[in-house]
């Protein structure tokens, strides 16, 4: 190739100088060469070296290619078949702006001074197919291949290496599909290995067909004619109750059976994306005191979420037509025991938590938040399907994401914000499980919101009667008289009694004696922060 471009540069004198396409005379011999070991033509040596001799990390444009051979634009054109054959060999790629570059695979066999590799290799294991696949989709996307060329190359594959799962499955499900039918195959398996998206959308796969064959797929999958729905290996993923069914996935036998050689499917029901797992054999007991009306509230949602009621009432609701799941908002001030009362309520019905982590969810790139908030109700569903007690999913300080939705919203951050926002209501109203939202700042939240919660309960600080009974359980020490005297005298949430209850605790190990009623009323005092003046200025 070196030789080729001395001998046609277009200025003897001038090392610099381009090619010119009117001197392949004067390289023939090293033309017929390299012609004969790659497998080329003449005019695809010269078109292949020139584009060696200029490509760039962004490749090199036609009218420039053109001028560095010393042709004009409208010749080069006349080249169409030429390129498309190095296309097709794997020598060049042609980006949709038409832009010309030398694949990686050549240009490193080249340097090598190795044959370049021609056609699907054998002997790949799984993981080096399902590489192979993201290398296909990602040329497709980038309009360096046709979908017939990609889907094609993807077949050849397989079919030469049947001894991976990757490949037999995908054979054997494969058979009687048609080419647009295989996109799908393809991007589940790929968006499921690479991108743990199980729960796959249109929006997903409209990069690797036109947008004729993907309104025909469309359409054949809302009417249930895909063959891939017919043969049970696609199966929907989206809304419950919503006809219009925009989400599916792969079969969980069938990924059982592509990735056995990669670890088989991943058991989703062990984790939830963007938040921790909390086993109810986990959870501390603790002695709850509300109000009455509280009282009343939660004594009914323990009831219903009781091992002995819970699937009968689901049932029941079930044979009349109801929905079966059940969204809670638990709201009001802080330290009032909103939280605690979830913890206990899962604990005593034998439930896990799934307590989601707002801050994980939310990311700086477009796209992934909406994406990271699927993910947390699709595994839910996969953890409620697994059997056994249904978990509670549990968003806390709720207002984060529950907030009011932005009308005419035209930042990045206000879109995605609306669009994390109209995820969980849909999510909320096809519910087949446990939701609880708390929030100190129920003002916060948008009235659609209000409406998909079936109990809402406000907590409220405890009345002087509950602070009597906080204050006798959390410090057994005090007498009836000095607990009731506190009682009165600060109107405390629980969470800022157990605040004092805590200092009270270290100070007895700093100074090796326990702290007398008057500390403890001093310690109370410290608790309400003031400005001077006998105003609060922060706190409860």
């Amino acid at each position: 190739m070196c030789r080729i471009a001395e001998k046609m540069r277009e200025d003897d004198e001038n090392p610099r100088s381009g090619m010119y396409f009117g001197n392949m005379e004067k390289a023939a011999d090293e033309i017929d060469a390299l012609g004969r070991e790659l497998g080329l033509s003449p005019t695809q040596v010269v078109l292949l070296t020139a584009i060696m001799r200029k490509d760039s990390a962004s490749g090199i444009g036609p009218h420039i290619l053109a001028n560095s051979i010393g042709i004009n634009y409208l010749k080069l054109l006349t080249y169409h078949n030429e390129f498309e054959d190095l296309r097709r060999k794997g020598y060049i790629r042609i980006d949709k702006k038409g832009f010309f570059s030398i694949s990686k695979t050549t240009l490193n066999s080249l340097i090598m001074d190795k044959p370049v590799e021609q056609g699907p290799p054998t002997g790949l294991g799984s993981k080096d197919l399902l590489v192979r696949i993201k290398k296909a989709l990602d040329l497709r996307e980038e309009d360096q291949c046709t979908t017939a060329e990609m889907i094609e190359e993807l077949n050849a594959l397989m079919e030469i290496n049947p001894q991976t799962s990757v490949a037999r499955e995908i054979l054997h499900i494969k058979e009687d599909l048609p080419p647009a039918e295989c996109v799908i195959l393809y991007g589940m398996v790929y968006l499921y290995y690479f991108e743990d998206d199980d729960m796959v959308g249109w929006h997903n796969l409209n990069h690797y067909v036109n947008d004729e064959e993907l309104a025909i797929l469309r359409t054949d999958y809302k009417l249930e004619r895909l063959k891939l729905q017919k043969n049970g290996i696609l199966e929907f993923a989206g809304r419950n109750s919503f006809l219009e069914k925009d989400y599916f996935k792969l079969n969980d036998e069938v990924k059982d059976k592509i990735f056995s050689d990669v670890g088989g499917i991943r058991r989703k029901e062990q984790s939830v994306t963007a938040s921790r797992k909390l086993a109810a054999g986990e959870i501390v007991q603790k002695t709850l005191f509300y109000n009455e009306t509280e009282q009343r509230q939660i004594a009914q949602l323990k009831e219903l979420m009781s091992e002995k009621r819970f699937d009968e009432i689901r049932a029941k609701m079930k044979d009349k037509g109801l929905r079966t799941g059940f969204t809670c908002l638990f709201y009001g001030g802080p330290g009032t025991g909103k939280t605690e009362t979830v913890y206990q309520i899962a604990r005593q019905s034998s439930r896990d938590l799934f307590v989601i982590d707002v801050s994980q969810i939310k990311s700086c790139w477009v796209g992934e938040s909406e994406k990271n908030i699927k993910k947390v109700f699709e595994k839910y569903r996969e953890a409620v399907k697994a059997g056994g007690n249904i978990p509670i999913l549990l968003f806390n300080e709720a207002d984060a994401i529950f907030g009011i939705r932005r009308k005419g919203a035209e930042g990045a951050v206000d879109k995605m914000e609306n669009s994390i926002q109209n995820i969980i209501l849909q999510e909320m109203e096809d519910l087949d499980g446990i939701l609880i939202a708390t929030t100190n700042l129920s003002s916060n939240l948008d009235k659609a919101f209000e409406r998909r919660f079936l109990y809402k309960v406000r907590f409220d600080k405890p009345s002087r009667e509950a602070r009597f009974s906080i204050w006798r359980t959390m410090l057994p020490s005090l007498t009836r008289e000095e607990a009731d005297i506190l009682a009165g005298d600060f109107d405390f949430s629980g969470g800022q009694i157990e605040n004092i209850v805590r200092k009270r605790e270290v100070r007895s190990i700093i100074d090796s004696t326990e702290p007398g009623f008057d500390e403890i009323r001093a310690f109370c005092s410290e608790e309400l922060i003031e400005d001077g003046t006998g105003r609060r200025k922060i706190g409860f």
